[in-house]
C-alpha cells in the first residue's frame, strides 16, 4: 500500500489501465485455448479415422498435423505461469508462426489441386509463399532477438504490470498484411475455378464437394480478413500492448481450426476411410477432385468412384 501511495495520479491511472488490458489479453488467450480444445474434442475422432488410421505420409497429412499440433503447443505455452518470460514468449511466437504457415500451405495445396496441378498456378503459389514466409520469418526473428521485459508503470510494479516487447513494433503489421494478400490470392484462384465448375455442371448432379469447396474457402478468408484487420488495429494502438498476444493467439487458433477442418471436410466428402485414397467425386463434365488434394482430371466422362 505504501508503494501505491508513492505513485502519482498519472501512474495510478496507468497501473489501473495496465491491469485492465492484461486481464483482457488473458481473457482472449484463455478463450482462444478453450475454443481450440473444444474443436479438437469434436474432430479428434475424424483425425484418427482420416489421418492416423491410413498410416501413410502425404503432403496433406503432414501439413494437417503441423497446423494442428503447432497451434496446440502454442496454446499450452501461453497457459504457463511464466509465459511472459522472453524465451517462453518467443517459443509461443514461433509455434504460432509454424501453425499459420502450415495452415496457409493447406490452402495453397488445395488451390493447386483445384486447378488440376497446373504448373503456372504452382509457380504463382510458390512465389507468393516464399515472399510471405521470408518476410514474416524475418520480422519474427528480429523480434525474438530483441525481446526484453519492460515495466509499464514503474520498476517496483514490474511483477504486476510488465510486458515482453521487442524493437519491432509496427513491423508486426507486415505479417498480417502478407497473410491477407496471400489468402486473397488463394481464394480468388479457387473461386474462379469453382465458379467455372458450377456453370458447367447442372445443379441436379452436383455433388456436395463443390459446395464444400466454395463454403470452406469463403469462411476461411472471411475469418482471416476480420482477424487480420483487428490485429493490425491492435499493433497500431500504443495503449493496449498486452492485448496483442491474445489477438495473435486467437488468429493462430482460427488458422489451425479452419484449415484442418478443410482437410477433414474433403476427406469426409469422398466417403473414404483414407484421407490419401484417390476416392473422388466425378461429374458428367469430367471433373475429378480427391481428398488427397492431388488429383483433378479433365478426362473422359465416367461415373463416381471411391477406392
Amino acid at each position: 500500500m505504501d508503494d501505491v501511495a508513492d505513485l502519482t495520479d498519472a501512474q495510478i491511472s496507468a497501473l489501473s489501465q495496465c491491469i485492465t488490458n492484461g486481464r483482457i489479453g488473458q481473457s482472449i488467450t484463455y478463450a482462444s485455448v478453450a475454443l481450440f480444445l473444444y474443436d479438437y474434442s469434436l474432430t479428434v475422432w475424424k483425425e484418427a479415422k482420416y489421418v492416423w488410421r491410413p498410416r501413410r505420409i502425404t503432403l496433406s497429412s503432414i501439413t494437417f498435423i503441423i497446423a494442428r499440433y503447432a497451434a496446440m503447443a502454442s496454446a499450452i505455452i501461453t497457459l504457463l505461469p511464466n509465459a511472459a518470460v522472453p524465451s517462453i514468449d518467443s517459443a509461443a511466437t514461433v509455434c504460432r508462426l509454424i501453425a499459420i504457415i502450415a495452415s496457409e500451405l493447406i490452402l495453397a495445396v488445395r488451390t493447386w489441386a483445384i486447378w488440376g496441378r497446373s504448373r503456372k498456378v504452382l509457380v504463382t503459389l510458390i512465389s507468393f509463399s516464399l515472399a510471405g514466409i521470408i518476410s514474416t520469418a524475418t520480422i519474427v526473428a528480429m523480434s525474438i532477438v530483441s525481446n526484453h521485459v519492460v515495466p509499464l508503470v514503474s520498476e517496483q510494479f514490474q511483477n504486476i504490470c510488465s510486458l515482453t516487447i521487442s524493437n519491432i513494433s509496427h513491423g508486426f503489421i507486415i505479417p498480417y498484411v502478407v497473410a491477407m494478400l496471400y489468402e486473397f490470392v488463394t481464394l480468388t484462384l479457387s473461386l474462379i475455378r469453382i465458379i467455372t465448375w458450377r456453370k458447367t455442371i447442372p445443379a441436379h448432379i452436383r455433388a456436395p464437394i463443390i459446395n464444400t469447396l466454395w463454403r470452406d474457402g469463403v469462411v476461411y478468408y472471411s475469418f482471416m480478413l476480420v482477424l487480420g484487420f483487428v490485429n493490425i488495429g491492435l499493433v497500431l494502438q500504443q495503449g493496449v500492448p498486452q492485448v496483442r498476444t491474445g489477438g495473435a493467439e486467437l488468429q493462430a487458433v482460427f488458422h489451425s481450426i479452419l484449415s484442418t477442418r478443410i482437410v477433414l471436410h474433403l476427406a469426409g466428402s469422398s466417403d473414404s476411410r483414407d484421407i490419401t485414397a484417390p476416392g473422388c467425386s466425378v461429374y458428367q463434365s469430367g471433373i475429378q477432385f480427391t481428398s488427397e488434394f492431388a488429383t483433378i482430371d479433365h478426362g473422359e466422362n465416367h461415373a463416381s468412384q471411391s477406392s
